[in-house]
């Protein structure tokens, strides 16, 4: 009788037991490779040279850090003695001109600014910077067009 009860308390102590399954092995740590950053934004300057004895027109997107109203700088310069007008336009999605010169410069030898307000909402405004060459004469110079 002992016997059996001894073996009953055995059983019964067993039941009580839990037994873990044996955990799978994990393999072993794969470093990632971080994904890579969005490239910023170009936030300008905005910058060119032409060597013309014709109009010049440069496209650019302008951004800026965070949208809404920014003050656009255009300074320009010139080897031109008479100076030449240097003009910022709008452009509409096609591509065409937007409107009227919202700012402009008459860039001479020593280097001319002039500056504007402008929104600039969060996907960026597209605009022209035109070197108005109207007199036809060879000409060389640089422009920096800067949204602050």
């Amino acid at each position: 009788m002992r016997i059996i009860i001894a073996a009953l308390a055995l059983s019964v102590a067993a039941c009580g037991q839990t037994t873990e399954a044996p955990r799978p092995e994990t393999p072993p740590s794969v470093e990632t490779t971080p994904a890579p950053e969005a490239p910023a934004a170009d936030l300008g300057p905005y910058t060119n040279s032409w060597d013309s004895a014709e109009f010049s027109r440069f496209q650019h997107t302008l951004r800026a850090a965070e949208p809404g109203s920014r003050t656009l700088r255009l300074q320009a310069q010139t080897n031109a003695p008479g100076g030449e007008t240097v003009a910022l336009y709008p452009l509409r999605a096609d591509g065409s001109r937007g409107g009227g010169r919202t700012v402009f410069v008459v860039a001479d030898m020593d280097g001319e600014e002039a500056q504007a307000t402008w929104d600039i909402p969060a996907d960026g405004l597209a605009v022209q910077v035109a070197v108005e060459n109207a007199g036809g004469r060879r000409h060389a110079g640089t422009y920096t067009l800067t949204v602050e």
